[in-house]
């Protein structure tokens, strides 16, 4: 495990956007650092998994919203 895997913890990459997560799981890939693609990964599937939730909660609003209209 190298330094970099030490300064990387599932929360603090949590606080990160989805591409900046992108970039640091392919910096961790090049240099090596498996512990910190694999948070990387774990992360990314959590966000992946939120926005298709919140997507398909906007897509039933809005068909309620449109259903109370007509």
């Amino acid at each position: 495990m190298g330094r970099a895997a030490l300064d990387w913890t599932k929360d603090r990459i949590q606080t990160l956007s989805k591409p900046e997560v992108k970039q640091l799981r392919a910096n961790a890939e090049r240099l090596s650092e498996p512990e910190v693609v694999a948070l990387c990964d774990e992360v990314l599937s959590v966000k992946a998994k939120t926005k298709t939730a919140a997507a398909r909660t906007a897509k039933i609003a809005k068909a309620k919203k449109e259903v109370k209209v007509a």
